[in-house]
């Protein structure tokens, strides 16, 4: 969906940043105690995973490009497009490549986002 350039941060951007951030952590936490080579060989993990990355990539897809820009360090266009790849290409899933945002990327956009986080805008009240 094009976006609009002139669009101003959303206040309900607030709200999709507060949830990838509970996605993350989440995601991260039920991983913790995970070995890379029992995650590559139990499906299990990997849809699970799967399922985070797609639903912080939708989060991710409804957040305007002005709040976008609030958090640089968040590669936004890469989140995204791993959901479009989870959810249509799902046969070009590799687990090796799962497991790499795990402990990598997921990582580093929790980071931003929670560094980041007081940027956006706040719901009035």
């Amino acid at each position: 969906m094009p976006r609009s350039p002139e669009r101003k941060p959303d206040p309900e951007d607030r709200v999709r940043a507060e949830h990838i951030i509970a996605l993350a952590r989440e995601a991260i936490h039920e991983f913790a105690g995970v070995e890379e080579s029992e995650f590559l060989a139990r499906r299990l993990y990997q849809t699970s995973l799967a399922w985070y990355l797609q639903a912080i990539g939708e989060a991710a897809a409804r957040i305007s490009e002005p709040s976008r820009a609030l958090v640089p360090g968040v590669p936004w266009r890469q989140v995204v497009g791993t959901r479009h790849i989870l959810s249509h290409e799902y046969d070009r899933l590799l687990p090796e490549k799962l497991w790499h945002v795990l402990r990598n990327r997921l990582p580093q956009t929790l980071e931003a986002l929670e560094a980041n986080i007081s940027a956006f805008p706040v719901i009035p009240k």
